[in-house]
């Protein structure tokens, strides 16, 4: 990056002038040529500020330019520039975007290098990322980790860890355990938690406790999502209790939760394989 500035500045440029014709710009070459051109009037008294490297940072990540925009954090701590947690929180998210959980792990442990120390925020988002990416055995001993520093447990990383014991073979009544400790430690369980639990609950076929599980959440004033609703729907069909699955659907329905693609495409395989084209059809 560095070219002879085509464009002309006003007297006094400022870190928001930058960002707004950053910000303007669609195509990343033309960007980064501004974001350039600003740095050129350096000599002139401007400096970037954390406002105008995390929005290059994050024009970079975007396309997936990932040296480039470590290229540009290093230089933000060369320059003895401020680096807020949600850039780093940005490059978390474009890694694990592109399925590359160990280099977010990197990426957390270099914060410090950074002046940057994480916060819960920081560790429940790795946390989160290693359970999508299903590395379960690093996401726990990275849990473990977390409580050995003294990151006090919330509703956010206790649904987190629910979800991994859920994901994980044989841990369920762990998950429920950890559901059941919750107001003992001071924490509600959420329309999320619940969710999770129904999933779990369903994957492994257990739909008449995932039934009751809704029930449950709906007499806490938990209301249910149309993916709770869809995964519950999905473990019928899979079942074949298509007449419980039908029931449910009707009931999302009346309760005005629209139901989405997958909660179709569920009904509809269910009631083809099991001999009902004609009302499948009826549903298109």
């Amino acid at each position: 990056m560095g070219s002879k500035s085509m464009i002309k500045w006003p007297k006094q440029i400022t870190p928001s002038l930058v960002e707004t014709l950053i910000r303007s710009e669609k195509d990343l070459d033309k960007a980064i040529s501004i974001f350039d051109a600003a740095t050129l009037e350096y000599p002139n008294g401007f400096r970037h500020d954390p406002t105008t490297f995390g929005l290059i940072i994050q024009r970079l990540l975007s396309a997936n330019k990932f040296f480039p925009a470590e290229d540009m954090l290093l230089r933000m701590r060369r320059e003895n520039c401020d680096i807020p947690e949600d850039v780093f929180l940005s490059i978390y998210r474009a890694y694990a975007r592109v399925h590359k959980p160990l280099e977010v792990v990197r990426i957390f442990r270099e914060m410090k290098d950074y002046g940057c120390q994480p916060t819960p925020r920081a560790y429940d988002e790795v946390f989160n990322i290693l359970v999508n990416e299903s590395h379960l055995k690093m996401a726990f001993r990275f849990y473990h980790n977390m409580r050995e520093k003294g990151i006090p447990a919330s509703v956010a990383s206790l649904n987190i860890l629910i979800k991994a014991l859920c994901k994980s073979n044989g841990t369920m009544e762990s998950a429920f355990k950890i559901f059941r400790e919750m107001p003992a430690r001071g924490h509600t369980p959420d329309s999320y938690t619940y969710g999770t639990l129904i999933n779990g609950l369903c994957r492994a076929g257990r739909t008449l406790e995932a039934k009751e599980l809704l029930m449950e959440m709906e007499e806490k004033g938990c209301s249910p999502s149309v993916v709770t609703y869809s995964c519950l729907i999905h473990g019928l069909c899979k079942l074949n209790k298509l007449e419980d699955a039908l029931k449910l659907f009707k009931e999302m329905k009346r309760k005005g939760i629209e139901p989405n693609v997958y909660t179709y495409s569920s009904i509809i395989d269910g009631l083809c394989k099991n001999g009902h084209s004609s009302q499948a059809i009826e549903l298109l």
